[in-house]
């Protein structure tokens, strides 16, 4: 038997924050026995902790030691007294300088390489109604984005609004605005537009143009569970070309198949196999860096990016995995075309958790 064992901040810690349910900036210790979990606290959360945390039992330094000021250390190793003849099991990201501690003090310990908590890739109802609220947030600002589009005037190839030149960096703070009221923080958003959205994760920069793909990826995290959603849409301000109605519809393709192969027990590596055969059956070729050259999606749930993952890996889909579709192809010379959804697999398919119209002419 083993005492699964996490010092970590739930802020920057997904693993203590599903065992938790509960923020604080501060890191603290917490561990699980014969599954019943356990926080050391400090006194000034303690209140916080009992009303508001998952844990199942919640103590103070005191209640493992009588020193007046013990380090991590001590309470480390306070709790392997308290629970002889367990070994401790780590997470990867366990800080370093206690695990040379552990080793001074001939404490036995593993260290897991791959998913601390495995259990994180099936998600409860109230996880997934989390992450369909997330991705509503994405859906009310991708609103905001076609608005301003709509309304913009085209003035030398570049778009004006409200007399103002439509930029990147502005559509990046009205999505921020957006989803910030609907509870949630968006950081890092993508607003690619030409030849920036031939690079998947280039954030873009400056003016936006008409006859130009528009790449926006919005990815927030609710304020108070923590929870992701992702979603992209491609935009187009303008009279597309039969070539840039192709790409685009190409891509709509793809994920719409990708969707409809998704179900428990199928291997995520076959519907990306599968993208891939797609794309190259309608004229689509790739290379490392461009067509169609990144996976197929992720995992979405504490961290944006979990497991399980839809690409080159073996993995049979689950009942409660919740995963992005995100095909796309990327071409210097035309720009790029992603379109994203979020879905939850069931027995017998996938649930859409994310909703916004594919309509992309603007």
């Amino acid at each position: 038997m083993s005492i699964k064992l996490i010092y970590a901040s739930p802020e920057k810690d997904a693993d203590l924050l599903h065992w938790g349910g509960i923020f604080t900036c501060d890191p603290f210790l917490a561990f699980e026995i014969e599954e019943r979990r356990y926080v050391v606290s400090n006194s000034l959360e303690i209140d916080e902790m009992r009303r508001h945390s998952k844990f199942d039992e919640i103590l103070l330094a005191q209640d493992l030691t009588d020193q007046e000021h013990p380090k991590t250390i001590d309470l480390i190793r306070c709790i392997c007294a308290k629970f002889p003849r367990h070994d401790l099991s780590l997470p990867r990201n366990f800080p370093a300088y206690l695990i040379l501690k552990l080793q001074q003090l001939d404490i036995k310990f593993s260290v897991v390489e791959d998913k601390f908590l495995p259990e994180r890739s099936i998600k409860s109802p109230g996880e997934i109604d989390q992450i369909r609220k997330a991705c509503a947030a994405i859906s009310n600002a991708f609103a905001r984005v076609c608005s301003i589009l709509e309304k913009a005037k085209i003035h030398n190839e570049l778009l004006y609004y409200e007399d103002e030149a439509v930029t990147s960096e502005l559509m990046r703070m009205e999505i921020a605005r957006v989803c910030f009221e609907r509870g949630a923080i968006a950081k890092e958003t993508i607003v690619a537009c030409g030849r920036d959205a031939a690079f998947p994760h280039n954030r873009g920069e400056g003016p936006l143009k008409a006859n130009e793909f528009i790449v926006v990826d919005i990815f927030p995290r609710l304020i108070k569970s923590g929870y992701y959603g992702d979603m992209t849409r491609t935009f187009f301000k303008g009279q597309p070309s039969e070539t840039q109605i192709r790409m685009y519809d190409a891509v709509k393709t793809v994920q719409s198949r990708a969707i409809s192969q998704i179900h428990a027990g199928k291997n995520a590596k076959e519907i990306h196999e599968n993208n891939m055969k797609t794309f190259t059956e309608l004229g689509y070729s790739s290379s490392d860096s461009t067509g169609f050259f990144h996976g197929t999606g992720h995992g979405v749930g504490l961290e944006l990016h979990e497991n399980p993952s839809i690409g080159e890996r073996d993995h049979h889909l689950q009942s409660g995995e919740v995963v992005t579709v995100e095909p796309g192809l990327y071409y210097p010379e035309i720009g790029g075309v992603r379109i994203e959804d979020v879905v939850v697999v069931t027995e017998n398919g996938a649930e859409l958790l994310s909703n916004f119209s594919y309509e992309w002419v603007v």
